[in-house]
């Protein structure tokens, strides 16, 4: 136990990132002899506030975070407990302390794929996560996502959904669900699978926290999927990630004209493997195809979407479909570009409600049921 509350002491330390720990590891070989050192002015990539910092060698928060876990239900696994998974220690910048919900998975004995994607996604972008999710937990495939509004989102329910496992990375602590609506999710994903954090409970989920969730998505997965995504976009960064840590990137193509997610198009001109299905996926793993069962053949992705259901809307309601399968959009954002008052937009979503074609998000937000 005195070596967990180490690593608690070293990772909430005043500017100790992973990269600095990195630093002292090198210098002092285990976090006991971190701690236990009085002097730091040999360590030249420390600056005086760091080292100000790992003189006091108070303990309490520590204790305090460990309690808090323990009362909370939550394990803690530090980077060189037996349990680390070995894929994840390989990145240049791992965790140091993963705090966990739900089971430790031994995540470097199954195949891993990050599905990541825009949080406004079309129509097209949720059937196409949602197919190929299902596709790969049918293969034995464990999914890997950021737990985030749209695509993320749509891939762990749909490998839940047929009996997968999923792992959800999140960029706060474990007791803060973000999004909140969410919270259904996270349980559902806890009962085969985890939620893992590198925060400690009570850490707020902060702009900065989601650029280093990515890397723990991409440092988990053997593999990437980008379904759709914009030219700037979290997704990307992840693809990013993966990229710089020898992991695989797949993508599937887009159409050129929306520019909401040219970025997937974009990684594949730089390298990204073009898929149809989980089958393109899993072929690039030939130890996953002696242990993974093939149940499920791919048929092509098609870049049109049934549109028979909407037949019989009239041209008012088809004109809302339209604009709501490229993305998500609040009420405001619909009168905008359907150049109609908000009330009159209002009375037409709730019959699309109502017949079974739309479904409210939070935040006032609308988006089609597939």
């Amino acid at each position: 136990m005195e070596h967990i509350l180490y690593w608690l002491w070293l990772t909430t330390k005043y500017g100790v990132t992973p990269s600095k720990i990195k630093v002292l590891l090198e210098y002092f070989k285990t976090v006991e002899e971190i701690y236990f050192s009085k002097n730091f002015n040999n360590i030249y990539d420390l600056s005086d506030k760091i080292k100000s910092s790992l003189a006091d060698k108070d303990l309490s928060k520590a204790e305090k975070i460990l309690e808090q876990t323990a009362k909370l239900n939550q394990k803690i696994l530090v980077y060189d407990s037996e349990s680390y998974p070995q894929i994840l220690k390989n990145i240049s910048s791992p965790p140091y302390v993963l705090y966990i919900q739900g089971k430790v998975l031994e995540l470097d004995k199954v195949l891993t794929i990050g599905v990541v994607g825009t949080r406004n996604s079309s129509e097209y972008g949720r059937v196409v996560t949602d197919r190929i999710c299902r596709e790969l937990a049918q293969y034995g495939a464990v999914t890997v996502g950021g737990l985030a509004r749209g695509i993320d989102t749509v891939g762990a329910w749909a490998t839940l959904d047929v009996g997968g496992v999923a792992v959800g990375v999140v960029g706060s602590g474990l007791d803060i669900v973000y999004p909140s609506e969410n919270v259904e999710l996270v349980k559902a994903i806890t009962e085969k699978g985890c939620i893992l954090s590198e925060y400690a409970p009570g850490t707020p989920p902060v702009r900065n926290h989601f650029p280093a969730r990515n890397r723990i998505i991409a440092g988990l997965s053997r593999g990437i999927l980008v379904t759709e995504a914009p030219t700037k976009s979290g997704a990307l960064i992840t693809a990013k990630y993966a990229l710089e840590n020898d992991r695989d990137v797949f993508a599937v193509p887009r159409n050129i004209t929306d520019t909401n997610v040219l970025g997937t198009n974009k990684i594949i001109q730089q390298g990204a493997k073009l898929i149809n299905g989980a089958a393109d996926i899993i072929s690039e793993y030939p130890y996953a195809e002696k242990v993974i069962p093939k149940k499920v053949k791919s048929e092509p992705i098609q870049q049109t979407v049934d549109d028979s259901k909407y037949s019989k809307l009239n041209e008012f309601e088809k004109q809302i479909i339209d604009i709501l399968k490229k993305s998500d959009m609040q009420i405001d954002e619909l009168s905008r570009e359907l150049k109609r008052n908000v009330s009159e937009i209002n009375t037409k979503l709730i019959m699309l409600e109502v017949k079974g074609l739309v479904k409210k998000l939070p935040g006032s937000k609308y988006q089609l049921k597939l």
